[in-house]
C-alpha cells in the first residue's frame, strides 16, 4: 500500500501528505529555491505576526532572517540548502558567519531564534521532520548586555541633537524637522520606541504644557507631562512646516509623517523608518552606530546620576519589575525625579 492510498481526509502534495487545515506549501523536498522558500517564508511570517502598526517591520526582519536582504546574512541564502537538507552545521557555520560579519549576539540570537519559530512552523504543518537549530542554538545573551544598553553620554547626546537641530533650521527639510522633534520627545520622556512613534493627535493636549498619552507594555494607558519648552517648540514647527494643527486634527491622525516620494498622502513614519534616519544622523555626528533604545536608558543614567531612589526611575521608565530598573541603573546610586529637569543642560 502506497501513501497515497493510505490518505484519509488529507491532501497528497508534491510527494507529502499535508493535512488538509495547512498550509499549502506545494514543494519537493529536495527542490526548494531561494524564491520558494522565501514564499513559504512570507506565509510563516504573515501568520505569526498579530495585527499593529509594527507588523510590516516585523515580519520584514523575519523574513530577512530567513532568506537575507539582498545579502547572504539570511540562513537560507547562506546555506544554499533546501528546508529538509539544512542541519545543525549548517546552524552552526552560519552563527559564525554572523559573527564575523560584525553581527551582536543578541542579533544572531535573535536571528537563529527566527529560523527556529519558522522550522517549528514547518513540522506543525507537515513540512519538515526535524528543527535543525535544536542542537545548534546560542546561549540567550544576558539581558540587556549588548549596545543597545549603553546609555550616551551628554557629548554624544548634544552632538547628535546639535546636528539634527541644524539641518531643522532650514525650515523645508520635513524629514529632520519631524525627527528632531522625535528625538526631544525620546530624550525627554525615556519612552519606549513604540509608545512615541505611534502617537496619534488625540494622544497629544497643548494646554501651556505639553502631555501626551501613552499605551505602555503590558496596555495601560499614561499620561506624561514634558516640561522641555524645546520639544513643544520642535513639535509645533513641525506640524505647522505640515500644514497640520492639533485642534483641527482627527484624533486618529497619525502625529508623524512619513516624507519620502514613496509615501501616499498622510502616511504614519514606520519605526524602521526613523531609525533608519537615526543611524545616518549618528554617524555624521560622529557617534558611529547607536541603537533607539539608548535614549530609554540615557534618560535612565540622567535620572541615575540626580537623585537617589531607584523607586523614581521606575515610575519614569514605566517598568513593572524594579529589579529592571536596578539593571538599567546599574551601580549608579544617584536618579532623578521628572525628565525634563535633568535634560535641560543638553541646551534643546
Amino acid at each position: 500500500m502506497t501513501d497515497r492510498d493510505r490518505i484519509t481526509e488529507t491532501e497528497y502534495i508534491d510527494g507529502e501528505v499535508m493535512p488538509d487545515d495547512g498550509p499549502q506549501l506545494g514543494l519537493t523536498r529536495t527542490g526548494d529555491t531561494l524564491p520558494a522558500i522565501t514564499a513559504i517564508a512570507d506565509q510563516w511570517a504573515e501568520a505569526s505576526t498579530r495585527d499593529g502598526q509594527r507588523k510590516r517591520d516585523l515580519v520584514r526582519d523575519k523574513v530577512s532572517a530567513l532568506t537575507g536582504d539582498g545579502d547572504t546574512l539570511g540562513f537560507f541564502a547562506y546555506t544554499g540548502k533546501p528546508l529538509a537538507e539544512a542541519g545543525p552545521d549548517d546552524v552552526s557555520a552560519w552563527q559564525h558567519y554572523l559573527a564575523d560579519s560584525g553581527l551582536a549576539p543578541s542579533t544572531i540570537y535573535a536571528r537563529v531564534s527566527r529560523v527556529s519559530a519558522f522550522y517549528r512552523w514547518l513540522m506543525k504543518h507537515g513540512r519538515a521532520a526535524a528543527n535543525p537549530t535544536t542542537e545548534a542554538r546560542p546561549k540567550a545573551p544576558k539581558p540587556y548586555q549588548n549596545r543597545k544598553a549603553q546609555a550616551l553620554d551628554d557629548g554624544d547626546v548634544k552632538a547628535l541633537l546639535a546636528h539634527v537641530s541644524a539641518l531643522a533650521g532650514s525650515g523645508d527639510n520635513l524629514p529632520a524637522m519631524r525627527d528632531y522633534a522625535l528625538l526631544l520627545m525620546y530624550f525627554n520622556t525615556g519612552k519606549r520606541r513604540a509608545e512615541v512613534i505611534n502617537l496619534t493627535a488625540g494622544d497629544v493636549k497643548v494646554n501651556g504644557v505639553l502631555k501626551i498619552r501613552t499605551r505602555e507594555k503590558g496596555g495601560n494607558y499614561r499620561t506624561t507631562r514634558i516640561n522641555n519648552p524645546a520639544t513643544l517648540e520642535a513639535l509645533t514647527a513641525y506640524l505647522a512646516a505640515t500644514g497640520r494643527d492639533l485642534a483641527t486634527m482627527k484624533p486618529s491622525d497619525p502625529l508623524w509623517l512619513r516624507h519620502d516620494r514613496a509615501a501616499s498622502g498622510a502616511e504614519a513614519v514606520t519605526s524602521h523608518g526613523f531609525v533608519k534616519q537615526l543611524k545616518r544622523y549618528a554617524k555624521a555626528a560622529g557617534l558611529g552606530d547607536i541603537h533607539l533604545h539608548q535614549t530609554r536608558h540615557t534618560v535612565a543614567r540622567k535620572l541615575a546620576e540626580q537623585y537617589h531612589d531607584v523607586g523614581i526611575v521606575q515610575s519614569q521608565l514605566g517598568h513593572a519589575d524594579r529589579r529592571t530598573t536596578e539593571v538599567y541603573t546599574g551601580r549608579l546610586t544617584e536618579q532623578a525625579d521628572y525628565v525634563s529637569d535633568v535634560t535641560g543642560d543638553w541646551n534643546f
